[in-house]
Parts: structure tokens; C-alpha cells; sequence
């Protein structure tokens, strides 16, 4: 009985294991692409809303841009808010177990440099400081495209 016990426990371990790999870390994708760049099988639904998210990145990063040229600080505040972290609950069901763990985590840090800069401006006042926040924001979206490539997959 013990023996079945330790070889159920032990089953059931590993399983776990392989599931949070498979959801949580590795994600749906597919081999390297010819330019070195991992694939990520999505979904056409799962795949517009990221591509529509990255387009809202640019617009909000452009907007931040022109605050910080015209010294408007409700301006980049309200831009840098559009594309922060609150806007992360709105993923369709399925997709994050689809990304894999680094796409993941350049996507999370993305929205938590964009409240920072929401957070910090109003506060500091400060048109430098914000334009560096948006250079290191910048070097993520940079980070991003050259490493992965997203493709949709019939549902």
C-alpha cells in the first residue's frame, strides 16, 4: 500500500511539474524562425489583441514623446497610464499559457515602466527623467521584436 502511495504521490509531482513547464514557463511556440527569433502560436484572436496592445504602446509612447518636447505633463501622464499595468487584466482567456516566460516578463516589465513614468512625472517634474524612463521603456519593446515573432494558428 505505501509503495502505491509513493508511486501516486510521485506521479502525480511529476505531472505538475511538466504542467506548470508547459503553461506557466514555456508557452505555445514553435521552432526558431529563420532570423533567430523564437515563434509564438497564437491564436487569431490571442494574436490581435497582442499586436493591437504593442500598437497602443507605440501611440503611448509617441504621446510621451511629444509631452516631454511640449513640457505637458498631463499629457504624458494620461499616455503612460493608457498602456500600464491596468490594462493587463484585459487578456483573453488562454493567452498568457500561451507566451512563453521571457515574452512574459518583458510584457509585465513594459506596463510597470509605463506607471512609472505615469507615477514619477507628475511628482518629480522632471522632462530628463522621463525621457530616460522612456529610453529604458524603448530598449524592452527593442528586446522584444528581435527576439520573438508571433504566428497565428488555425483554433
Amino acid at each position: 500500500m505505501k509503495k502505491l502511495l509513493v508511486i501516486l504521490v510521485t506521479f502525480f509531482f511529476l505531472t505538475t511539474i511538466m504542467l506548470i513547464y508547459f503553461f506557466v514557463f514555456k508557452g505555445k511556440v514553435a521552432a526558431t524562425a529563420d532570423n533567430g527569433r523564437v515563434v509564438i502560436e497564437l491564436t487569431q484572436g490571442n494574436a490581435d489583441f497582442a499586436l493591437d496592445e504593442m500598437r497602443a504602446f507605440l501611440v503611448s509612447v509617441q504621446q510621451i514623446n511629444e509631452g516631454i518636447l511640449n513640457k505637458n505633463i498631463e499629457q504624458i501622464e494620461k499616455a503612460a497610464k493608457k498602456s500600464g499595468g491596468l490594462v493587463i487584466d484585459h487578456a483573453p482567456k488562454g493567452m498568457m499559457a500561451s507566451l512563453p516566460i521571457g515574452f512574459k516578463k518583458l510584457g509585465f516589465a513594459t506596463h510597470d515602466l509605463f506607471d512609472e513614468i505615469a507615477d514619477s512625472i507628475p511628482v518629480n517634474k522632471n522632462f530628463s527623467q522621463t525621457h530616460s524612463q522612456l529610453g529604458k521603456l524603448l530598449n524592452n519593446c527593442v528586446t522584444c521584436h528581435k527576439a520573438y515573432r508571433i504566428q497565428v494558428v488555425l483554433e
